[in-house]
């Protein structure tokens, strides 16, 4: 659909920008384990957590993800973007 071509290009941006891709498994990560703090899936990627959070937070601007009391959640645009594209 229109929408998912949207995010995959704003995602794209994101990657560009930086030394290696990261929204997709930050995605992930992050719908593999709801509701787990910032620090854990930071250290899973191997990145700070300032850095972590930053990016984040790039990805709920999207709409992709929620915050949750601890952690992160996929929001059901991030969901239904992940289940079209197969990550």
């Amino acid at each position: 659909t229109n929408d998912v071509s949207t995010i995959s290009d704003r995602l794209d941006r994101l990657d560009g920008r930086a030394e290696a891709p990261w929204t997709r498994a930050t995605l992930a990560l992050i719908g593999e384990h709801p509701g787990r703090r910032a620090g854990d899936l930071a250290d899973h990627l191997g990145q700070d957590r300032l850095l972590f959070k930053a990016r984040v937070r790039k990805l709920k601007a999207i709409g992709l993800t929620q915050s949750l009391e601890v952690g992160y959640n996929i929001s059901p645009r991030g969901a239904a973007y992940l289940d079209l594209t197969g990550h």
